[in-house]
């Protein structure tokens, strides 16, 4: 009797040990997969139709941002902020639009370029999170957590675009799903 429970406790151990590393396994292909879609290969698919980017660009406070606007369908725009951010050596435009929804949420539109300003999310402490099927104004997007505050990162060329609020996962799904690119 003593051997046979022996075994099971190897064999349990065993099937512990075997799920753990398979946990560990697909945990990292989901992560390279999400890195990969937000790097934007030469490779990757091309953006939908209707995301390209304008030649002009857009002008705000003076600072000419090089591709389209993200802005928000939901809540009252309360403030407007563009400049320019060095991250990691590269001088990046960033125009930030602040809304305010009805139940008195502050939700943050951003549009940055280049996409080297995706950089900017690990210094800020935001982690991918492990649920896909997000996306802004049509473009697929990841989930990334920073405490209680969710933000949501698409790309489209060299132009990046989040939207950072204290939210549910439905709320920000919703609020990307709503958001466009003028």
């Amino acid at each position: 009797m003593r051997g046979k429970r022996k075994k099971s406790r190897v064999a349990g151990a065993l099937t512990a040990l075997l799920g753990f590393a398979c946990a560990l396994i697909l945990g990292a292909l989901f992560y390279g997969t999400m890195v990969y879609q937000l790097a934007g290969e030469e490779n990757a698919a091309p953006a939908q139709a209707g995301t390209a980017q304008t030649g002009t660009g857009a002008q705000t406070d003076g600072v000419v941002f090089p591709g389209r606007l993200l802005a928000l369908s939901e809540g009252e725009l309360t403030d407007e902020r563009a400049g320019e951010e060095t991250v990691e050596g590269v001088t990046c435009t960033v125009v930030t639009r602040v809304y305010a929804l009805g139940d008195g949420t502050q939700v943050s539109a951003v549009s940055a370029s280049p996409a080297a300003y995706m950089a900017r999310l690990a210094e800020l402490g935001y982690a991918p999170q492990l649920v896909t099927g997000f996306a802004i104004a049509g473009l697929g997007a990841v989930c990334e957590a920073r405490g209680q505050e969710l933000l949501l990162a698409a790309r489209d060329g060299d132009c990046v675009y989040f939207i950072a609020a204290e939210a549910s996962e439905q709320a920000m799904a919703a609020l990307g799903a709503s958001a466009a690119l003028e």
